[in-house]
This record gives C-alpha cells, sequence and structure tokens, in this order.
C-alpha cells in the first residue's frame, strides 16, 4: 500500500509508466486512443477503491474537479456520467497531441463543437475546461477556440492522460456507491465526504447508510429553504403548493390567483408533465377565485409567506424588520424572478441567485459566477427545485400579463 505524501507520488510515477506502455503497445497494434486496457484499468481501478487519496497524486486537481463537477447537482448520478465522458475526452485530447504531434488537426479546439458543447460544457465549469486544456498546451484565442502554442514534452501529456483517466475510474465508483444505495437521492457533498472517510465501495455504502438511518428527514424540508416543516405545511407537497398560492395571492393583493395544481395547464388539456412549460394561461378572475383569496388573506404572516417573500427564513417578531398588519395592498412586493437562458424545458434548477433573481441548472458557466460573486442558495431537492422552478414561472407569466398590479 502507498502510505503517506512521498509513496503515493512514486506509486502515482509507478501507474504514468504503465499507462504509457499500454498507449504504445495499443499504437503498435494499429489501435489509437484513450486508454483501453482492461487488465490496466482494473488494476488502478483495484488500487483506487481503498486509497481515493491517490487520485490527488495521479491528478493534483483531480478531487476539485469532481467537486466542482458535482456541485448543484440534485442527483450525482447522472451527472457522474457526464464527468466520466468528459474526461474520456480530456484524456483522449491528451493521448493525441502524444501519438500524433505533428497532425494540424489537433492543435485547434473548437469551443462550439459538438462534443465540446454537449459532452464537455455540461460537465464541467468552463474555467476548468479552459485550464485542463491549458495543462495540454492549448490557450484561448478567442470565444470559439483554443490553439496549442507550446507542446508540452511527452511525459507531461502521459500525465496528464493519465490523470483523466484516474478521474474516469473514480466517476464509475462513485456511480457504483450511488446505484447501490438507490433509491436514496444523494447530495454530492456527503458523497464525496463519505468517499474521503471510508474509502472502498463497500464502507461507503456502509458510512452512507447509517448516516441516512441516523438521520432520515424525509419531506421535513420544506419549500425555498432546507428548513423543517412548520406544522401548517405537514400536509404534503399538494399542501404545500396551495400555501404557495395562498401567499403569492395575498401579497399580490387584488391579483386573483388561478385555482388549479401546479401541473395542470388551465383548460387546454394538456395533462401533467414532469416539469411545467411556460405558457401563457389568463389568471382565474372568477368570483370564486377571489373568494378563495379573500379567506387566505389572513395568513400572508405566517412563517410560509416569509420564505416567499425571499426572507429565507421566518421573521423573528420583535425585529426592527418586522411589518405591522397591513391591508393586502400594503404589503410588500414579492421580488420577480426569471429563468435563466441556460434552462431548457424539462430541466430542473439548481441554484437560485437572489442577486440577480434567476434560477439557474447546475452546469451553467452564469450561475457559476452568481455562486461565487452574489447572494443565493443551492436548491437540493427535487421538490425545493420543482417549487422554485413553479413560482419563478408564476412570476414570468405574472410579469407578461398586463399593466401593473391595481
Amino acid at each position: 500500500m502507498c502510505a503517506g505524501s512521498a509513496l503515493r507520488q512514486e506509486c502515482g510515477q509507478q501507474y504514468r509508466e504503465e499507462y504509457r506502455r499500454c498507449l504504445e503497445r495499443e499504437f503498435r497494434r494499429g489501435r489509437a486512443g484513450a486508454c483501453s486496457d482492461p487488465s490496466f484499468g482494473e488494476r488502478l481501478r483495484q488500487r483506487l477503491g481503498p486509497e481515493p487519496a491517490l487520485l490527488g497524486a495521479l491528478q493534483e486537481d483531480g478531487p476539485a474537479l469532481l467537486a466542482r463537477g458535482l456541485r448543484g447537482r440534485p442527483d450525482p448520478g447522472p451527472a457522474l456520467r457526464g464527468l466520466a465522458g468528459a474526461f474520456r475526452l480530456l484524456e483522449l485530447a491528451a493521448v493525441n497531441l502524444y501519438l500524433f504531434p505533428w497532425r494540424r488537426e489537433f492543435g485547434t479546439v473548437q469551443t462550439f463543437s459538438g462534443a465540446y458543447v454537449h459532452s464537455l460544457r455540461p460537465a464541467l465549469p468552463e474555467a476548468d475546461l479552459v485550464r485542463s486544456f491549458g495543462r495540454l498546451g492549448y490557450e484561448q484565442r478567442d470565444p470559439h477556440r483554443l490553439a496549442i502554442t507550446r507542446l508540452p514534452p511527452g511525459p507531461e501529456l502521459v500525465a496528464a492522460a493519465c490523470g483523466f483517466f484516474a478521474c474516469r475510474l473514480e466517476c464509475e465508483i462513485l456511480v457504483e456507491v450511488v446505484h447501490r444505495l438507490r433509491p436514496r437521492q444523494l447530495r454530492p457533498e456527503e458523497l464525496l465526504e463519505a468517499r474521503q472517510l471510508a474509502g472502498d465501495v463497500e464502507a461507503c455504502v456502509e458510512m452512507l447508510q447509517q448516516q441516512g438511518a441516523a438521520s432520515d428527514c424525509g419531506d421535513g424540508a420544506d419549500l425555498y429553504q432546507e428548513m423543517p416543516a412548520s406544522p401548517e405545511d405537514t400536509g404534503g407537497e399538494d399542501a404545500a403548493t396551495l400555501a404557495l398560492w395562498r401567499d403569492r395571492g395575498s401579497l399580490r393583493g387584488s391579483r386573483d390567483v388561478p385555482r388549479r395544481g401546479w401541473d395542470c395547464c388551465g383548460d387546454s388539456g394538456c395533462g401533467q408533465e414532469p416539469v411545467p412549460s411556460m405558457g401563457n394561461p389568463k389568471p382565474d378572475t372568477s368570483s370564486s377565485s377571489r373568494l378563495f383569496l379573500e379567506q387566505e388573506l389572513g395568513r400572508a404572516s405566517s412563517p410560509l409567506s416569509a420564505l416567499a417573500m425571499g426572507s429565507g427564513s421566518p421573521q423573528v417578531p420583535g425585529e426592527a424588520q418586522d411589518l405591522p398588519s397591513a391591508a393586502p395592498q400594503e404589503a410588500p412586493e414579492l421580488p420577480c424572478y426569471q429563468l435563466h437562458s441556460c434552462l431548457r424545458r424539462g430541466v430542473l434548477p439548481s441554484y437560485c441567485c437572489t442577486t440577480c433573481q434567476q434560477l439557474h441548472a447546475g452546469a451553467c458557466a452564469a450561475g457559476q459566477a452568481c455562486r461565487s460573486r452574489h447572494h443565493g442558495q443551492e436548491l437540493r431537492s427535487e421538490r425545493q427545485q420543482r417549487l422554485w422552478l413553479q413560482r419563478t414561472e408564476v412570476d414570468m407569466l405574472l410579469a407578461d400579463s398586463s399593466g401593473p398590479w391595481s
């Protein structure tokens, strides 16, 4: 076993040499590309399993790349498969430069190409992609092109390729952990923490099972913040949905609220969808809707309405920001949130920027920038993501309707 940093570095160098021999052996047989030797892959995987720190010896920023690639992802399983594909492409880029340094087509990476747009960019932040290609000698010449400015020596290219290969194997190990714990949905942070602490797959699965049994919160987290449910919100997702309509209606004042559930599209008969799509239904102006609104106005001061107003937590009585009871038309206006262009139909948001008042997908570059510069929150559970998405779609529909609030 590799004990200590020095031994891990020595061990990493041994695997790089073996990786290089595998590449050259395959090349002599007429096959060139990412490492496909099953015996070498299995040996390295068996070593990585109980010793996750070896990844850092093979790829210095490997653990950080994994963490940033999984950040904000509600389900790490699909994200890990996407990361494995991205690491394979990066490995292939390094191998091509090592085996074919004279080929001009490998001197440029088009950032609008299909592989870059559909495989690399959704998996890793743009800054990490530029940095990873920088290890191979590429520099960004313009927004659409990376070009070789200095071809690294062969050993550096082999080391980079082997590092990306190790990252790919680490993704496969983590996918196995996620699969073993189905149907439980893990947060990326707890998965990576358990992997570093426990080591191999069996110990990692056991640790996460014990953590889940000790702190299983079920659906206790409610609406926009991961907080314990209040007594009035324990009636399940439908009750929480109605409460959200109720609070939004009471704070909007005279604007009527639709009577239908989130998954219905007015009377169009479109049925239910996994993620609601943006349509243009008109607000229900029937007398029964107004009556429903009037009956619910008194609940605007509940903890739920404080969340809907974007405060992040119920206000504490006696604090300066508390507002006295007032008529609905005097209540403060809700912030109007928007869907960022990264959110296509069927995609759930994973981050809410309260500064920009926008929702972002996990792989969105603008969302990554918001995380570092603005205030916001990660949307961890699927329920939280759907309710934020639904709230924002209502904001956008109301913003598109005629005139200001009366």
